[in-house]
């Protein structure tokens, strides 16, 4: 299979080599794969897996197969498509509930640990980062804007990213 580029933002384009992703890299990269490594201990299935890096230092992550994108849109329509959306939301937030990041963690649009009542959100939680085979969300994708919020943040960052829901 040729590698495929699945993002055309930016200077460093999102490539498909076989069953791997490789990405750019940024001082957000350690504490995002330690989420992610915590998010697959805990048996999480709609995070990407840490593989490594690769020889020009780009992250590898394992590729979650299925439509993701603007067409995400199509899949929410339907209360039941936007019921499956909503829980995907609600069962990674559970999954997070006891992550503690280490205090030196750097992430996107912040530094440090989390305080107390306090999750680390995926930061980009739109139906456009969801892969979907089909009606069911099989994976969350674009992990790069996480960081803490406080839940009345998390919430008004949800429903701003979701705002044509509500329209």
């Amino acid at each position: 299979m040729p590698d495929q580029q699945l993002s055309t933002e930016g200077k460093h384009p999102i490539i498909r080599i076989g069953d791997t992703v490789h990405g750019p890299t940024g001082w957000w990269t350690p504490a995002v794969h330690e989420l992610l490594k915590y998010l697959e201990k805990g048996g999480f299935k709609y995070s990407p897996r840490v593989l490594g890096f690769d020889k020009r230092g780009r992250e590898i992550l394992s590729f979650i197969d299925g439509e993701s994108g603007k067409s995400g849109w199509t899949k929410i329509i339907t209360e039941d498509g936007l019921r499956k959306y909503a829980k995907l939301l609600r069962e990674y937030h559970d999954a997070v509930t006891d992550f503690r990041p280490t205090n030196d963690s750097e992430w996107a649009y912040r530094k440090g640990g989390i305080k107390k009542g306090e999750i680390i959100c995926h930061g980009d939680f739109g139906v456009w980062n969801i892969v979907w085979q089909n009606d069911e969300p099989v994976g969350i994708v674009d992990w790069v804007a996480n960081g803490d919020l406080e839940e009345i943040e998390k919430r008004a960052k949800w429903t701003g990213n979701n705002k044509h829901l509500f329209e």
